[in-house]
């Protein structure tokens, strides 16, 4: 399941991951993101990982697709998780993405200073 979340203040969005995301829980992600990004161009995105189950092979596909076709929509991500093998993929394939994307893991405990970092970043 994910839980998707838009502050109308800004444009950060919120991602919690719960259980396992089916393709359905990422085509309703991707409709919601197409709106904000309509509305703000630019998103800055926090996403949060409670419990990870696995993806569905399609979803993951269409995680790929959509993320490589819209990395110049997003200025900055930052993960929350558990799980080290999360943080330490995002830290890899943060290093990849183009120089305006930033990429940062934090653990659960540091949810607080990912919001900061986000709501700070310029």
């Amino acid at each position: 399941m994910i839980e998707y979340q838009r502050n109308s203040d800004n444009n950060i969005i919120k991602i919690v991951v719960e259980g396992k995301i089916t393709e359905e829980d990422f085509n309703e992600v991707v409709s919601q993101l197409k709106i904000d990004l309509e509305k703000h161009y630019k998103l800055r995105v926090l996403e949060e990982v409670r419990h990870f189950e696995g993806i569905d092979p399609i979803a993951l596909w269409k995680d790929i697709r959509f993320g490589f076709a819209h990395l110049n929509d997003f200025t900055h991500a930052a993960l929350v998780a558990d799980a080290i093998w999360m943080r330490s993929l995002t830290e890899a394939f943060g290093s990849l993405f183009p120089s305006g994307v930033k990429v940062k893991a934090f653990e659960p405990s540091q949810i607080e200073e990912a919001q900061n970092w986000l709501a700070n970043a310029h």
